[in-house]
């Protein structure tokens, strides 16, 4: 399942092999960590909170589409 990750990034979820939640400038994201050289960035949030929220949801939708 494709997941859009930022505006007009989408990857593939079956591809993510972990993934981190950071802090940069004030602001969070999160690194998908792919077979790509370099981890792919989320969209910003401004609380970890949110953040943490965005990425219960990505997981919650990933599992329900598995079913």
């Amino acid at each position: 399942m494709f997941q859009e990750i930022d505006d007009n990034m989408y990857i593939l979820l079956n591809n993510v092999a972990g993934v981190k939640l950071i802090e940069e400038n004030g602001k969070y994201c999160w690194l998908f960590y792919t077979n790509y050289p370099q981890p792919l960035k989320s969209k910003q949030f401004d609380t970890k909170e949110e953040a943490i929220v965005w990425f219960k949801n990505l997981k919650y939708n990933f599992y329900r589409s598995k079913e």
